[in-house]
């Protein structure tokens, strides 16, 4: 039976509660059984997709029908779900539309860097910022989802949010990378995100938490349905994004995903198929991928140099082309660089190794103006950004990784410089502390709703590049380093080598918030001027920066060109001396020179 425009009938339903949500558990079996039986066949989606869940239009049906002492001819009530609906059909045009005015700069999906917790501060600092998630594997949430859903009778999406959940805030644009080659495991995937962020966009709560006080058992909720109603559940993500590109040998060897994808692009098709059938049509899917492989010949440096050109573009424009034929995928993030699979290389030699090859992202941009074409590798600052874009004015956007991820402060004039707007009001941060300000809510939030042993180590280190090349910097990280450090030492210190008895919420009573401990940290260590210096005063200090730099470099060059080291080494120093006074005067006078 073919998911697309059909027409699903659901015979059994059976409802499971948490906070002030509701996951419904709904499926057409062959096998029709008990409760129990339909649960387990729409986790295992039944390896046809023959079994979906009933988007939250059908939420009010169920309500209906869900109290757990409902008779059996209760659940013999049909749903009718058109699985094309208008509703689907409106988010999908919305998210296609947000991708479009918000693709110029992104940042770039990296493990252990790219949390919730970066996101939510690179969001503190850039409204118009495409936000990429870690990666995800597909199998980790089918298994994670399984045992949420199969070892107790109640629903638990704790592990569930470790790995989808966006923290205390939407996150405005943003995408969340998926990784696999099991077109079942990715529509699986794919329909849990859909799930929660249909069930967190319902817009009157309250029904459910009456529901939930009128028919639950207070024995069976692990508090109340308004201390429940407190954690939200956000998971509103703008596309989803298949990775075709990661070259580390756990992905693209073992397995099987990641880059090694490049070479099975009618695969690809296939996966952005099942991913767009798992959210229902309702969300963008995007593919981020390299211009190749080395597969065929074994790499080298000088022997890929030798490799044709253009028979390298052409068999990215075929990857390319055969992956969008299907009409689902219309967005590609390309890192200009081939993967190397053959030689256990790791994914820091991949992105050093392989040399860039920027003209056949750019040619492709060009000769497919249908398509939406962002270049991604080695491109580390705004101005690189501004540059590359300014270049090519085919490219959707340019994706950064370890340069926002090293010194996110550095981009944060990205959306003036980029989209020439004027960013004002209560949304915008005027500097760093009041960013840390902004972070401390998420921060405590973070530490209420999870263990402080093991989340305020990933809270804080989100937040150690804000400082990078400021004095003082490396006093903050150290500062920041001991805070995380801190319910561990009292964990250990209560312990004594034996049991405890007190829970860790109750070891932290007394202890100052995470959010004092931080803006601690920061007016101890850092100096007011940094501290409350604007995004402008600090995009004008790095242009001035790169133009010492460049001076310097064109100086060693005509000093080797005519000889005269003495006298053109003195002209230099003069005009380095007369800038910062200029530049120092221009401060305090609050003159701006940079317009955009």
């Amino acid at each position: 039976m073919s998911i697309h425009r059909t027409t699903i009938v659901f015979r059994r339903s059976n409802i499971l509660f948490y906070a002030c949500y509701v996951i419904p558990i709904c499926s057409m079996s062959r096998y029709p059984g008990s409760a129990k039986s339909a649960s387990v066949a729409f986790l295992s989606i039944n390896r046809r997709r023959r079994i979906i869940s009933p988007p939250v239009s059908s939420l009010s049906t169920a309500f209906s029908a869900s109290s757990s002492a409902a008779p059996d001819n209760d659940c013999d009530k049909y749903d009718t779900v058109d699985l094309n609906n208008d509703r689907n059909k409106h988010l999908l045009t919305h998210r296609e539309r947000t991708l479009r005015e918000n693709s110029k700069l992104s940042l770039a999906p990296m493990m252990e860097y790219t949390d919730r917790h970066f996101r939510h501060l690179v969001r503190l600092i850039s409204r118009r910022t495409l936000l990429y998630t870690e990666m995800v594997a597909a199998n980790t949430i089918a298994h994670e989802r399984d045992t949420s859903l199969s070892d107790s009778g109640s629903f638990n999406p704790s592990y569930l949010l470790r790995f989808l959940g966006q923290g205390r805030n939407p996150e405005g644009p943003s995408v969340l990378q998926l990784g696999g080659s099991d077109p079942d495991q990715l529509f699986l995937a794919a329909k849990t995100v859909y799930e929660f962020n249909q069930l967190h966009n319902q817009k009157d709560s309250s029904d459910t938490i009456d529901f939930i006080q009128k028919n639950i058992p207070s024995t069976q909720q692990l508090q109340t349905a308004q201390e429940l109603s407190q954690k939200p559940i956000y998971c509103d993500y703008t596309a989803l994004n298949l990775n075709c590109g990661c070259p580390s040998s756990k992905v693209a060897g073992k397995g099987c995903f990641g880059a090694a994808l490049m070479s099975e692009p009618h695969l690809v098709r296939q996966l952005a198929s099942s991913m767009h059938e798992g959210c229902e049509g309702s969300m963008p899917i995007t593919i981020k991928c390299r211009i190749g492989t080395d597969d065929g010949y074994s790499f080298t440096t000088d022997r890929y140099l030798q490799q044709s050109q253009e028979k390298e573009y052409s068999s990215l424009k075929n990857f390319v082309l055969t992956v969008a034929e299907g009409g689902i995928v219309t967005d590609f993030q390309i890192h200009a660089r081939i993967a190397v699979l053959g030689k256990g290389y790791s994914p820091a030699d991949n992105r050093k190794v392989p040399p860039l090859r920027y003209h056949h992202v750019k040619r492709l941009a060009q000769e497919l103006p249908e398509l939406n074409i962002s270049l991604n590798g080695g491109v580390e600052t705004l101005l690189g950004v501004k540059k590359e874009l300014d270049d090519c004015d085919s490219l959707e956007g340019v994706m950064v990784g370890r340069g926002l991820a090293a010194n996110p402060w550095a981009f944060a004039m990205a959306d003036e410089v980029l989209y020439g707007n004027s960013v004002n009001g209560p949304t915008r941060t005027k500097n760093r502390m009041e960013v840390l300000q902004a972070y401390g809510y998420h921060a405590d939030y973070e530490e209420k709703l999870w263990d402080p042993v093991k989340i305020r180590r990933f809270v804080t280190k989100a937040i150690s590049p804000l400082f990078a090349g400021e004095p003082n910097a490396k006093r903050f990280r150290v500062a920041l380093d001991d805070i995380a450090g801190l319910p561990k030492q009292i964990l250990k210190k209560h312990n004594n080598g034996n049991m405890c008895s007190l829970s860790m919420k109750e070891l932290m009573e007394g202890q100052p918030p995470l959010s004092e401990l931080i803006m601690e940290a920061a007016t101890v260590h850092l100096s007011e001027e940094v501290l409350y210096r604007s995004p402008r005063d600090s995009f004008e200090i790095m242009l001035w920066e790169q133009e010492q730099v460049e001076r310097k470099q064109n100086l060693v060059s005509t000093v080797s060109f005519c000889g005269n080291e003495s006298s053109l080494v003195k002209e230099w120093q003069q005009v380095r001396k007369e800038d910062e006074l200029n530049k120092k005067v221009g401060m305090s006078n609050g003159t701006d020179s940079y317009s955009t």
